[in-house]
Order: C-alpha cells, then sequence, then structure tokens
C-alpha cells in the first residue's frame, strides 16, 4: 500500500463529530521534507464531490501554520464544505515568489488529489487572512502562478480574501518597525512589489470575489481595502463584491471565524460557496 492509500485509509480514524480528518498531507514532491509544504483536510461526513476551500494562513509572511486552524476547519466541515489548510514557505528564510509559489503548488495539489477525499475539484475556492488574504487575492486575480504549473484556467471558482494588504509597497532595506515586514517579504525593487500587488491584477479579474473587512481594522488595513474595491470599480468589474464585518478586529474576525456558535462571517462566506456553486450548477 502506497503512502497516499494509506493516508486515505487512516482519514475514517481522524474524525471528530462526523468530521474526518487528512493530516500533513504533502503537496510537493514526496521527496520534498519541507514541513512547510503539506496541507491538512477537514473532511464533510460522508463527503461525494464537496466544494473544497483553500485556507491560507496570516501571519505578516513570516509567522504561522496550518495547525492553527483546525477548529476552522471543523467548522467550514459542518457546513458541508471541506476545508483545506496550507502551511507556506516563511520569510525571512525566504521572499516572494516563494510564498505565492507554494500556494500554487498546494492549489494544484487539490486540483489533482482532493476527489479521493469526496472534494469537487470542479469547485475549488481560496481563502486567507491577513498575509493569506492577500496571497488568495493575489492567487485569484494573476492567473500566471497557476499556469505555470499547468492549472487551467478557470479552476477557481471563487475567493474570499479577509483582512488583507492589496498594495505591496517598495520599502527599502532596513525599514524598521511593522512595516519592514514588506522588505523582508518583498525586496525592495518597485516592479517586483508591483507585480506582486493583487491591486495590479484585478482588472482582469473574472471569478466571484468576495473581500472581507473588518470595522476595527486598522488604518493602514482599511486603506489596502478601500485601494483594492475602488481599483476593480475603475476597471468595471462586475464579479468584485465586499462586506465589513461590524465589531471585529484584525484578529478577533479569524478568532470567531472558528466559533463553535453562529458566525455572521463564516455564514457569509459558506453562502459565497453555496451561491456560486448554484450558479455552476445550472
Amino acid at each position: 500500500m502506497n503512502k497516499t492509500a494509506l493516508l486515505i485509509l487512516l482519514a475514517a480514524f481522524g474524525s471528530q463529530d462526523g468530521v474526518r480528518e487528512v493530516k500533513d498531507l504533502p503537496y510537493a514532491d514526496e521527496s520534498d521534507t519541507d514541513p512547510k509544504h503539506k496541507l491538512d483536510l477537514y473532511i464533510p461526513r460522508d463527503a461525494k464531490k464537496a466544494p473544497v476551500l483553500m485556507w491560507i494562513h496570516g501571519g505578516a509572511w513570516s509567522i504561522g501554520d496550518r495547525s492553527w486552524y483546525a477548529e476552522h476547519g471543523r467548522r467550514f466541515a459542518e457546513e458541508g464544505i471541506l476545508f483545506a489548510a496550507i502551511s507556506y514557505r516563511l520569510s525571512p528564510k525566504v521572499k516572494h515568489p516563494a510564498h505565492i509559489e507554494d500556494c500554487a503548488r498546494a492549489f494544484a495539489w487539490l486540483h489533482a488529489n482532493v476527489a479521493r477525499y469526496g472534494g469537487d475539484p470542479d469547485r475549488l475556492f481560496v481563502s486567507g487572512q491577513s498575509a493569506g488574504g492577500h496571497l488568495s487575492a493575489l492567487l485569484a486575480t494573476d492567473p500566471s502562478w497557476l499556469r505555470a504549473l499547468k492549472v487551467p484556467d478557470g479552476s477557481i471558482q471563487g475567493a474570499i480574501p479577509m483582512s488583507g494588504i492589496y498594495s505591496i509597497p517598495a520599502l527599502p532595506a532596513g525599514t524598521r518597525g511593522l512595516m519592514a515586514m514588506f522588505p523582508e517579504s518583498f525586496g525592495s525593487d518597485p516592479e517586483t512589489c508591483k507585480a506582486a500587488s493583487p491591486v495590479t491584477h484585478v482588472g482582469g479579474l473574472t471569478l466571484p470575489l468576495l473581500m472581507i473587512t473588518e470595522t476595527q481594522d486598522p488604518g493602514y488595513v482599511r486603506m489596502n481595502a478601500r485601494m483594492f474595491q475602488a481599483a476593480a470599480q475603475k476597471a468595471g468589474v462586475k464579479s468584485f463584491s465586499a462586506i465589513d464585518a461590524g465589531d471585529r478586529n484584525h484578529f478577533s474576525i479569524v478568532i470567531k471565524l472558528a466559533s463553535k456558535t453562529e458566525d455572521p462571517t463564516r455564514t457569509a462566506m459558506a453562502e459565497f460557496i453555496r451561491k456560486r456553486c448554484g450558479e455552476l450548477d445550472r
């Protein structure tokens, strides 16, 4: 029995309240031992062609891990949505484009393999918060990352970036304070930073995108959200929508997303996915 088959078999034993869990699936070549090149699946009970949400964690491109989102995965699986939490390489060990390359590789793996776990490869969605909001938006707006892996255009059926930075500033090396995360993660070349910015590519967006912001987020993050939305409106993008989560800040929005009680943000995300799936079924 090969490793993949064994993991599928073991999935039946890693369950909570009917949610099957499969951990540490390698999305790169199995000879790749980098622990960040893995993902965890949270699978609805009796899943057959379930919609799939790939979740990209936040952490300023420098901290974070898929393991932080087990409860999030269980909540979405309870909603009938297969949740795939991925890890990716982090700065300062790597710089852009390593983060987005890893996200694209994880998506490509899901597109090729998620049917084995009850997911529908024709119902793949991407989401993430903070740095993950940026990465999910970049994956959705710039098709070059998935094209490089020969993933067919149109494979992302919807994107839900949350609390993201959508315009990467080109700042000099040695920048201090919170803004140091940008040169540490993207370098200082203006063209590289421009190409890494979802706002640069949003004019070509064709898939449905729901941007989620929160009323108590820092001003810089809210400014980015306004900039991203304005760019979409200026370009006449019809598939861009946005909601503002009340009484949430940059941290509480993602914490409450995992609540065992009803969470309006999670409900909005699930409804967005279901609506898109309904459109695809027509």
